[in-house]
């Protein structure tokens, strides 16, 4: 980021909800124009490494370990290509000239959006991709093809544990890491575009040592190798303290991380961000911004798919496929995002954030009258560009349970001193034969050195 600019990364206090989403969505407009991607920007919390690359095409970079690999990636911004589209969306989170609600209320400023996704139990992050478009006017003064920095424009990006968007309950949720950049790189794109930009987030210095990554979807109270976890929940269906993926916070007998029942790990993240002028002094330099939101102040994220194939139905609606032999597809992605209200005090110092709603953008669908033609073009999935990284080795097989890269008798020993101390290989909330059971089957599987 710019030298003005900073970032801090703590356990984030939980965000309390009050109502649950609908089954059905509420339809909103997507963001329509035309977006210049500017740079991908690199950014080490640990060591303050900061690189920046200008794109020439989607570009991607992992954390600064040497074997770090994507393992949970939404990129393709435009599902549509095959069908002759090019018009590219975004979802302004924040703008003060929204109208796909009725009118410009507050609701269109200051408001959490939530995306959601399905991941695989006990899984080291240590590096995490954002993104932003921005239509704030920005200069770049250094002529490093990237902009200055808006003063006190923020944004800040929580990644949750156990969390589905609450469509059908409320759980346990908890938050795992939480950032917060703010002097955002603003627009400094050609006329009639805005600018786009991507950042890796890594949680990891090698060189230096600092560890900040995380687990998410702890099974067994053992963060693996990475520096925290949600390993100590208290559940209150058996009043005791728990991994976070055997919790039942709701008590219907089904583990609060697997809502919809795949037998993978419900995560989400969130986004909000802060418009200058109102009030925030993140860097302590007595200035709060320029000025107050105004008609041209849009920021928001853009669209992104895992990697697969859009299909006609036959029946008016349209499906994506998701390619599940490539390298971190973006599974459990959905057609729908949840929605939360701008904060108001709790009376106590703190801030009460509450649900607002479920929405989609009318169901994906790769046709309509193009907005060159005066139409909308076609209908975006309400999925947004998220990617997560984590450490390359231990990921050629899952009885790689020691994560150096190879099967042998370190893994046999490791997984019995892992099951004596009750480990739950499986994932289905008990220490038992199937455990034994399906180590053997995923080692005589193979897949590894």
């Amino acid at each position: 980021m710019k030298a003005k600019s900073a970032l801090t990364v703590a356990m984030a206090a939980g965000i309390a909800s009050t109502a649950a989403a609908s089954n059905t969505p509420t339809t909103l407009a997507p963001t329509q124009a035309q977006v210049q991607n500017i740079a991908h920007i690199y950014y080490n919390v640990a060591s303050g490494e900061r690189v920046v690359t200008v794109l020439a095409g989607s570009q991607t970079a992992p954390a600064d370990t040497g074997a770090s690999v994507p393992i949970w990636s939404a990129l393709v911004q435009n599902p549509c290509t095959a069908q002759g589209y090019t018009t590219s969306y975004y979802f302004g989170v924040d703008d003060p000239t929204n109208t796909s609600m009725g009118g410009a209320t507050a609701l269109a400023t200051n408001v959490t959006n939530l995306d959601m996704g399905d991941i695989a139990l006990d899984t080291v992050v240590d590096c995490v991709q954002v993104n932003w478009v921005v239509s704030h006017p920005d200069t770049d003064t250094d002529s490093d093809s990237i902009g200055d920095g808006v003063e006190e424009l923020a944004g800040q990006w929580i990644v949750w544990d156990a969390d589905n968007g609450r469509v059908t309950n409320q759980s346990t949720r908890l938050p795992l890491v939480d950032f917060l950049f703010f002097n955002l790189p603003g627009n400094v794109a050609a006329a009639g575009f805005l600018s786009g930009y991507t950042l890796d987030v890594d949680l990891v210095a090698g060189f230096t040592g600092t560890d900040l990554s995380f687990e998410m979807g702890d099974s067994d109270g053992d963060c693996q190798s990475a520096a925290f976890c949600n390993s100590s929940v208290f559940d209150s269906a058996t009043s005791t303290f728990l991994p976070i993926a055997q919790c039942d916070n709701d008590f219907d007998s089904l583990a609060d991380s697997d809502l919809d029942g795949d037998g993978l790990f419900d995560f989400s993240w969130t986004v909000r961000f802060y418009q200058p002028g109102t009030g925030n002094d993140f860097d302590s330099d007595s200035d709060t911004g320029s000025a107050a939101p105004s008609a041209s102040d849009s920021i928001g994220i853009s669209f992104g798919f895992p990697e697969g194939s859009a299909s006609d139905n036959g029946d008016g609606t349209w499906t994506w496929n998701v390619d599940t032999s490539v390298e971190a597809p973006g599974t459990g992605v959905e057609d729908g995002f949840a929605i939360y209200n701008p904060p108001v005090p709790d009376g106590m110092g703190g801030e009460i954030i509450t649900h607002n709603g479920f929405y989609w953008f009318g169901g994906f669908a790769c046709e309509g009258v193009p907005i060159s033609e005066g139409g909308t073009g076609y209908a975006p999935a309400a999925m947004f560009q998220f990617v997560l990284y984590g450490p390359g080795s231990g990921t050629c097989s899952p009885a790689d349970v020691n994560g150096d890269g190879q099967l042998n008798f370190f893994d046999v020993s490791q997984f019995i001193q892992d099951y004596n101390a009750g480990g739950d290989y499986n994932g289905d909330g008990a220490t038992n034969f199937f455990d034994v059971s399906q180590f053997i089957q995923d080692y005589n599987a193979g897949g590894c050195p």
